[in-house]
């Protein structure tokens, strides 16, 4: 479509859901509107066999739906550093089974202590799951942290990258969208040097978080902000100022390649018309 940031089908969409019905009508959703780019969260009640369960329905009876389930160790920890890395395991070989090329690894927002994606990465990078190629990691990036812990940020993203196993970064919201310019600049340094270094390597994906403001969203974030999202006062001043705020990371994102995956509700229609709205130049 002409005049837009980015078309709806290069786009990703994560989901939310508390029971199976719930999941099916959501996919069936994006089926009627030929969207099938969707990320299945692991957090809050959307976690061990609800989660491995909700691959499953997702893969057997929405086959055309291309998913990428996340894993993340906190919400999937088990008693102890060497159960959780066999659990990630045995989980990375169902999803293989299923179907699906690609796992985004989160360490969760309270960062366990024996394991966390950096450890976890170093403990997978000779294992044989990986051999041909046919299933890889996603990590998270963040790059509106402060100075010092952005620095730690940085070794961290390279540490994960040392792997081999990485195909794709995925990036926090935020909203100081020069900021984000600034050390985009630094990522993708780091991106064409680990490519450079390492032959098994030959392309690493972008995706950048995307919120859609709303009254209610502005109001939740006030009263709690989510750990890690740094969001200026202007942005949750108004909707109309948090939109403008939104298109411009968008325009940044278009600029430097960076693919969307939106994060809040997208399953009805008004939400996928507001969706559209935003996408406009």
């Amino acid at each position: 479509m002409k005049n837009t940031l980015f078309d709806l089908n290069d786009i990703r969409l994560e989901i939310s859901f508390k029971s199976f019905d719930e999941l099916r009508l959501i996919l069936a959703f994006y089926q009627r509107h030929h969207l099938y780019k969707i990320n299945l969260p692991c957090k809050n009640s959307i976690k061990k066999d609800f989660l491995l369960n909700a691959i499953k329905i997702s893969r057997e009876e929405f086959s055309d739906i291309e998913i990428i389930p996340h894993f993340s160790i906190l919400h999937e920890f088990k008693k102890n550093r060497c159960n959780t890395q066999n659990s990630f395991i045995e989980y990375l070989k169902l999803v293989k089974y299923l179907g699906c090329k690609e796992v985004l690894l989160v360490s969760g927002s309270q960062r366990r202590l024996t394991l966390d994606s950096v450890s976890s990465l170093s403990l997978l990078k000779d294992n044989p799951l990986f051999k041909n190629d046919d299933i890889s990691i996603g990590v998270a990036f963040n790059p509106y942290l402060p100075s010092v812990l952005f620095d730690e940020e940085i070794l961290r993203l390279e540490k994960k990258l040392q792997s081999g196993i990485v195909s794709s970064i995925w990036i926090q919201f935020g909203t100081d969208y020069k900021l984000f310019e600034d050390r985009i600049q630094i990522l993708k340094s780091i991106i064409v040097s680990t490519i450079k270094n390492n032959y098994k390597i030959s392309n690493i994906n972008l995706y950048g978080s995307i919120l859609i403001p709303s009254r209610q969203f502005l109001a939740r974030f006030k009263f709690r902000p989510w750990k890690g999202v740094y969001c200026s006062d202007e942005f949750l001043e108004s909707v109309e100022n948090a939109n403008n705020l939104v298109k411009k990371l968008l325009k940044t994102y278009k600029e430097y390649k960076v693919f969307p995956i939106i994060e809040t509700n997208t399953s009805t229609n008004d939400y996928l018309n507001s969706l559209k709205i935003i996408l406009r130049e």
